[in-house]
C-alpha cells in the first residue's frame, strides 16, 4: 500500500511493503500540520529507507525529543 505523509514542510510517498519512501514535494498545509500528526508520520517511517533520485539511500531515524 503507498501512503502520502505529511512531515514538516514535506510530502513523502511511502511504500510500507518494501520499507521505502521517496519525497514528492513541498506540503502545502505544513502550517496547519498538528505536533501529534507530525509525530505520528514520523513513527510511521522510522526505519524506512528514503531514495533519493541519484541512487543515494538514507534510513528515516526517528528520535523522541
Amino acid at each position: 500500500m503507498i501512503l502520502i505523509l505529511k512531515i514538516d514542510r514535506a510530502l513523502y510517498e511511502v511504500d510500507d511493503a518494501k520499507k521505502v519512501y521517496w519525497y514528492r514535494g513541498r506540503n502545502p498545509d505544513w502550517k496547519r500540520l498538528s505536533r501529534e500528526e507530525n509525530r505520528a508520520n514520523k513513527k510511521h517511517i522510522n526505519g524506512h529507507t528514503r531514495i533519493f533520485p541519484d541512487g543515494k539511500r538514507k534510513v528515516f531515524t526517528f528520535k523522541e525529543q
